[in-house]
């Protein structure tokens, strides 16, 4: 394994209809960049890798339902969610590029793409 990415060399792999992504795993971190389109709503979910990440490209409403907390994020913006935080997404107007961080990997993710751990799917 290299230890180095290059995003714009790597295809994006459709997840569902509205979001793709790009994966990168190690044996203790994963990096995920996602594209999001506009208006996508990804549910409420919670696991047991911390998840950080970074907004590159639009604008993002994160929600924490059980803190009863929102906070729209964008470009340069970057979370850190614990481990079994409940955490969801709303994409604003715009498409959106997100690059997350899962430590350890979450290796559910590439067996069933989308939300995995959603709440109510």
């Amino acid at each position: 394994m290299d230890c180095w990415t290059k995003w714009d060399q790597m295809p994006w792999e459709d997840v569902i209809e509205g979001v793709s992504r790009k994966l990168v795993m190690g044996d203790r971190m994963m990096m995920v960049m996602y594209l999001f389109a506009p208006n996508l709503e990804w549910p409420e979910e919670q696991h047991e890798a911390e998840q950080g990440g970074v907004v590159v490209k639009g604008e993002v409403l994160l929600r924490l339902p059980g803190d009863g907390k929102e906070m729209v994020l964008g470009p340069g913006d970057s979370y850190l969610i614990p481990s079994m935080k409940g955490h969801s997404w709303k994409i604003l107007d715009q498409e959106a590029i997100l690059l997350d961080f899962f430590s350890p990997p979450r290796k559910e993710l590439m067996e069933e793409k989308y939300a995995p751990d959603a709440v109510n799917r």
